[in-house]
C-alpha cells in the first residue's frame, strides 16, 4: 500500500472513531478497536479472533481465482494479508452454513469450489474502505460484482447486523457481522442454479467467455517491455445474450423479466423447432438476369455445406428459435408499466395492452392485427398464460418466470415473413418490365355513397410504398422476380399485397410462379412452378370465378363507412397466392439460397379496358402454418 494512503486511512479511521465516541449516538455501542492505526492486516485481525475461526478456515481453504476457470496459488488468507485496500464483513461462527460450504470444498469439483468463492467469500467483501459512520445508506459493489446496501443507521449489510464495526487494518477495514450476507443470483446465474433449467442454461452458457478488464485491474511493474498486473479483474461476457437476445442478464445494474422454460418445455419445443431447419448439403440457386442481347436467362449460384456445418446450423437455429425472445425489459414496456408480478401481467391482459421483448418483438392480444402487419408483431391469446400464470422468482437483476409448458404463440419460433417489395426483396425484372420504386399518396377523394347518393369525404392521407412493375411497351406484360429469404422448411400461406392503379383506375390480372428447392433438386420449370388460385371467393373483373385457375386479380378500393362517414379507404389488396404450401427445405440464414416468386401480368388484349398492365406491388407475405 502507498504510504500516503496508509496515513489517510489511519487519520480517517481515527477521526471516525473519535467522532463516534464524542457524539454518543446510535453507533456508540461499537467498541472502537485500540488498533486504530491499523498495524495488523485484515487477515491477521480475522485469524486472531476466535469467534471468526470458521470463516478463517474457509479463507485458508479457497484459492483466489483470476477467472471462473483459472485459480492462483494464493488463498484468500494470503490475499487479505496483502497490500490491496479492501473492506471485509466477516460472519461469526454459526452465522453461515459452515458444514455446507466445507462440503462443497471437499468435493474437489471446480464448480463447487468456485461456488464457495463467489457466494460466500466474495459476497462479503469489497474494494476500498467503507467505514460505518453516520445515518445514511450506501449501495456498494461487492467483490463478486453484486450490489449490497450498507445501512449506517441500522448498522447492517444486506440486513445482517454488524456487531463490531470499523476494525482498522493496514490494508483496509474489517467489520464483524452476525451472519453472512445472503447471496442472490442474477438471471444468468439463476439458470445454472436449477437442474430443471439445464437445457436452456447449457445452450446460453455455450457462448460464454471471460474478458480481461484492464481499467479495473491494478497494473504492476513493466518487465522486459511487458506490462504485469498485481490484480487482474475479469468479467463474464456472452455474445448470445448480448447480441442475439440483446439482454445483459448477467449485469447487476439491469431489471429484466425472463420466461425460463424447464427441460420438459424446452425438449418438447425442440422437437418442433428442429423440423423448421431441414437444410440440404448443396443449393443450386437459379438467379434470373438478361443476356447482352436483352434476352431473359438464368445462371446458377452454388452454396454447399459439410455435414458438420449442417449439424451446427440445426443446433444453433432450432435452439435460438426457442430462446431468443424470452426476455423483457420493464423499462421498455408501454408507459413503463411493470411486469414484476403475475398480477401486473394480468392487468395488461385486462387492458389489452402490448409487450415488447428485448429483441423488439411486439406481443399484442388476439384480434388486433391484419394481413399486412410486419413480422416483428405476434398475436397472443393471454399474456398471463405465456408467463406461466404464477408469480416469478426474484433475482438480483430481475424476475424469472419458470414455465413447464410453452405457451408463447408459434409465430415466435416460426415468424411471419413480411417482405417489402422494394429494395433487397426485388431480384430482377424480365425484358418486358421496367421497375421503379414509388410512394403513393391518396388525399381527400370524393366518394359517393351508392345507397343514399350522399357525397362523402376522405380526409386522411394514405401512403404506400410500391415497387412499380411498368410495361416496357404498350403491348408488353411486365414480370418481376422476388427473393423470399429466411423461409423455413414447413407450411405457409403466401400473399402478395397489390396496390390498385389509381392513375388508370384499373385492377391487375397476373400469374404467379414459385421456384424452390426439393431434396432431389430445384423446381425451375414454369409448368411445375405455376401457383393455382386457392380462394373460393376469387373473381375476375367481370365477377367470374378464378378458383383453381392460373390467374389472380386484385380488388378495387374498399370504402369503410361508419355512421354515414368515411372511416377508411383500402387501396391495397392482400391477394392469397397459395394455402398450406410446404417448403421441404429451409433457407434460414442463407444469403445466396432462397425461393423465388415470379409475378407476371397476363390478360387478353380484349380485356385491356378492365386491367392495367402495370402492377404496383407493396409486399410479399408468408404466414407459417403449424
Amino acid at each position: 500500500m502507498n504510504i500516503n494512503n496508509k496515513k489517510w486511512l489511519k487519520l480517517t479511521l481515527l477521526t471516525a472513531a473519535t467522532a463516534t465516541i464524542a457524539a454518543g449516538c446510535k453507533d456508540d455501542h461499537f467498541d472502537v478497536n485500540e488498533d486504530v492505526i491499523g498495524t495488523k492486516t485484515i487477515w491477521q485481525n480475522i485469524q486472531s479472533n476466535p469467534a471468526l475461526s470458521e470463516y478463517a478456515d474457509i479463507l485458508q481453504s479457497v484459492y483466489y481465482s483470476q477467472t471462473e476457470e483459472k485459480t492462483t496459488t494464493e488463498t484468500y488468507a494470503d490475499f487479505l494479508n496483502g497490500e490491496q485496500t479492501l473492506t471485509v464483513w466477516a460472519p461469526t461462527n454459526g452465522g453461515f452454513n459452515y458444514a455446507y460450504y466445507k462440503g462443497l470444498l471437499n468435493t474437489g469439483i471446480r464448480d463447487s469450489i468456485y461456488k464457495v468463492e463467489k457466494e460466500l467469500v466474495r459476497n462479503n467483501m469489497t474494494r476500498y474502505t467503507h467505514i460505518l459512520n453516520g445515518t445514511d445508506s450506501v449501495k456498494l459493489d461487492l467483490f463478486n460484482d453484486k450490489a449490497a446496501w450498507l445501512n449506517f443507521d441500522k448498522s447492517t449489510l444486506q440486513g445482517q447486523k454488524i456487531t463490531e464495526a470499523n476494525i482498522a487494518s493496514s490494508n483496509g477495514v474489517l467489520h464483524i457481522t452476525s451472519g453472512a450476507a445472503t447471496y442472490q443470483p442474477n438471471l444468468y446465474e439463476y439458470l445454472a442454479s436449477r437442474s430443471d433449467l439445464d437445457s436452456i442454461n447449457a445452450f446460453i452458457k455455450g457462448f460464454q467467455k471471460t474478458e480481461f478488464n484492464e481499467y479495473a485491474s491494478t497494473q504492476g511493474p513493466t518487465i522486459n517491455g511487458q506490462v504485469t498486473w498485481v490484480d487482474s479483474i475479469t468479467y463474464i461476457s456472452n455474445n448470445y445474450t448480448n447480441l442475439f437476445m440483446r439482454a445483459f442478464i448477467n449485469h447487476e445494474d439491469s431489471n429484466y423479466v425472463m420466461i425460463a422454460p424447464t427441460n420438459t418445455a424446452w425438449n418438447t419445443m425442440l422437437e418442433k423447432t428442429k423440423s423448421y431447419y431441414h437444410f440440404k448439403q448443396e443449393y443450386n440457386q437459379t438467379v434470373h438476369t438478361q443476356t447482352e442481347q436483352n434476352n431473359d436467362t438464368i445462371f446458377e449460384s452454388k452454396t454447399s455445406f459439410t455435414q458438420e456445418e449442417l449439424d451446427s446450423m440445426l443446433n444453433l437455429y432450432s435452439k435460438n428459435a426457442i430462446c431468443q425472445n424470452l426476455v423483457f425489459n420493464a423499462n421498455w414496456q408501454y408507459e413503463r408499466v411493470p411486469i414484476t408480478s403475475i398480477e401486473d401481467i394480468r392487468a395488461l391482459d385486462a387492458r389489452k395492452d402490448s409487450l415488447k421483448s428485448t429483441t423488439s418483438k411486439k406481443f399484442k392480444t388476439k384480434g388486433t392485427l391484419n394481413e399486412t402487419n410486419r413480422d416483428n408483431v405476434v398475436e397472443v391469446e393471454n399474456f398471463a398464460e405465456m408467463f406461466g400464470n404464477a408469480d416469478p422468482v426474484e433475482t438480483s437483476n430481475g424476475y424469472a418466470y419458470v414455465v413447464d409448458e410453452w405457451k408463447l404463440p408459434s409465430t415466435v419460433y416460426a415468424p411471419i415473413i413480411d417482405l417489402s417489395a422494394n429494395g433487397s426483396t426485388f431480384e430482377y425484372s424480365d425484358n418486358q418490365c421496367v421497375v421503379s420504386e414509388s410512394r403513393r399518396s391518396y388525399v381527400r377523394s370524393y366518394v359517393v355513397n351508392q345507397l343514399t347518393n350522399d357525397t362523402l369525404w376522405s380526409d386522411s392521407i394514405y401512403r404506400y410504398d410500391y415497387l412499380e412493375m411498368n410495361a416496357s411497351s404498350p403491348t408488353a406484360h411486365p414480370g418481376a422476380y422476388f427473393k423470399l429469404q429466411n423461409v423455413l422448411s414447413g407450411k405457409y400461406d403466401i400473399f402478395a399485397v397489390i396496390g390498385y392503379n389509381t392513375e388508370e383506375r384499373k385492377q391487375n390480372r397476373f400469374r404467379a410462379y414459385l421456384y424452390y428447392d426439393t431434396e432431389k433438386g430445384r423446381i425451375t420449370k414454369d409448368s411445375e412452378a405455376t401457383l393455382k388460385n386457392p380462394e373460393e371467393d376469387a373473381v375476375d373483373a367481370t365477377g367470374a370465378s378464378l378458383k383453381g385457375g392460373n390467374f389472380f386479380v386484385n380488388k378495387v378500393p374498399r370504402f369503410i363507412v361508419e355512421d354515414g362517414k368515411l372511416k377508411n379507404v383500402e387501396y391495397t389488396d392482400t391477394v392469397c397466392l397459395a394455402r398450406d404450401f410446404e417448403f421441404p427445405i429451409s433457407y434460414y440464414g442463407l444469403d445466396n439460397a432462397y425461393p423465388t416468386l415470379y409475378l407476371k401480368s397476363n390478360f387478353q388484349s380484349s380485356a385491356k379496358d378492365k386491367y392495367s398492365r402495370n402492377i404496383w406491388v407493396n409486399a410479399i407475405i408468408l404466414k407459417p402454418k403449424e
